[in-house]
């Protein structure tokens, strides 16, 4: 027999083999995969609208866990409605909507229609994060497992892990979410110090997360970790691992106002010293021509001639702000009629309550220009060339301050208050 005959037969039954086949594959396979996954969505239906008082979610919006994790408590009906609360606002708020389940790459949890408090973390002008972006959270979720214990979900859009665990009957959402308030009013420091097996390591908190600095390799590297807020403490997204130990959770110790892991060796302490609080997380803080004592405004009302008589136009000293403001971190900021411009600041920290601020030098071309035409004049109350100016430092809140005061040492005339909230320069002739 030929080749060329041999090869037809061999296609011929090949043919044959797989018509044959298909719709026995199709039994086996396709109509049982479907039926599987209608029977898993029918199942988490069935354990999420069967938990007597609804469900506590760990949500955690962005997909770097950038503001940290939320206490989302949800509750289902076999009609499809949700009802929400959450402890982004007042305890005792809830809004219902819709949800359904449907099947995508798996069983798929989506609130699907508009929930006032749930979507506050998908709403890209929520007014937190980015313009136009927002806190950038799921509200699609893929169902990973589901039993009457625990539903773990998958955010469709930021990969997140979402744990679901049942809410306890013998508690109201109310009184939960309250008691998470009250736990996170303990947290209200700017800064922390970390202490694990002997070392020490700085610490900024924002929103819920905490970045600490530590040395790798003789480079200073900051890791951010992301938390959760419960009545006991903080739990961690992922692990921190530092000082040779994992630490997964902190526990509030009210006897020494800390949180220590678990085993007591790993402690997060919060710090109130003033000087340390003036530039956490890059302020910012606004001068104001009020806040300053007549000793600082005559030097204001001088340097502010110069400028005007030096720079052509109606301008005004509009912003004098300290910190990370326009596009530099930690500098002096100067807002000059249609000038912006910025010169460094060194922040030196000598004791509990004294600061040094000094200006290296360093400055974009619109800052110099600034300095050149007076502006030398108008800062030299607060900083200026090698050396700087110290000042002794209170705060108007020992944990939180809106208000700091700085007294140079050696010239109690020279006397500057700044606020973190925003305010004009407000200079009157």
């Amino acid at each position: 027999m030929s080749m060329k005959k041999l090869l037809y037969i061999f296609t011929l039954i090949s043919s044959f083999l797989l018509a044959g086949c298909t719709s026995e594959t199709e039994n086996l396979f396709g109509e049982s995969a479907s039926n599987r996954v209608e029977e898993a969505m029918e199942n988490a239906q069935k354990i999420l609208v069967e938990a007597p008082n609804g469900w506590l979610m760990k949500y955690y919006p962005s997909s770097q866990q950038s503001f940290g994790g939320y206490n989302v408590l949800m509750s289902f009906t076999a009609e499809g409605e949700v009802t929400v609360s959450a402890d982004i606002t007042d305890p005792s708020a809830k809004s219902t909507s819709l949800y359904r389940l449907k099947e995508q790459a798996g069983p798929t949890l989506t609130v699907d229609t508009y929930n006032e408090i749930f979507h506050f973390f998908s709403d890209p002008a929520s007014g937190v994060g980015t313009t136009g972006l927002g806190m950038e959270g799921d509200y699609e979720f893929t169902i990973q497992s589901a039993t009457p214990e625990q539903v773990v979900m998958r955010g469709k859009k930021t990969g997140n892990t979402i744990t679901m665990t049942p809410m306890p009957e013998n508690e109201t959402w109310e009184a939960y979410l309250t008691d998470i308030k009250e736990a996170e009013q303990k947290v209200n420091y700017v800064l922390f110090s970390y202490a694990a097996d002997g070392e020490k390591y700085d610490v900024t908190k924002s929103y819920r997360t905490l970045a600490i600095s530590h040395e790798v390799d003789g480079e200073n590297v900051t890791e951010v970790f992301s938390y959760i807020q419960t009545k006991e403490g903080m739990e961690f997204y992922s692990p921190i691992t530092l000082g040779g130990m994992e630490v997964s959770k902190l526990v509030y110790d009210s006897a020494s106002g800390t949180w220590k892991s678990e085993d007591g060796k790993a402690v997060l302490s919060g710090e109130t010293t003033p000087p340390a609080l003036l530039f956490a997380n890059g302020g910012p803080w606004f001068v104001t021509y009020d806040g300053m004592s007549s000793y600082g405004q005559s030097y204001v009302t001088s340097g502010l001639e110069k400028m005007s008589s030096n720079i052509s136009g109606n301008n005004s000293l509009d912003y004098l702000i300290l910190g990370s403001y326009f596009y530099a971190d930690n500098a002096v900021n100067i807002a000059y009629g249609p000038y912006y411009g910025v010169m460094l600041l060194e922040t030196t920290v000598l004791s509990d309550n004294q600061i040094n601020l000094n200006l290296p030098g360093n400055c974009d071309q619109t800052g110099l220009d600034l300095w050149n035409a007076g502006f030398n004049t108008v800062v030299r109350p607060i900083a200026y060339l090698n050396g700087g100016v110290t000042f002794t430092v209170t705060a108007d809140n020992p944990v939180n301050p809106t208000k700091m005061t700085l007294t140079e040492v050696g010239n109690t005339k020279n006397v500057i208050v700044v606020t973190n909230q925003e305010t004009p320069f407000g200079y009157h002739e």
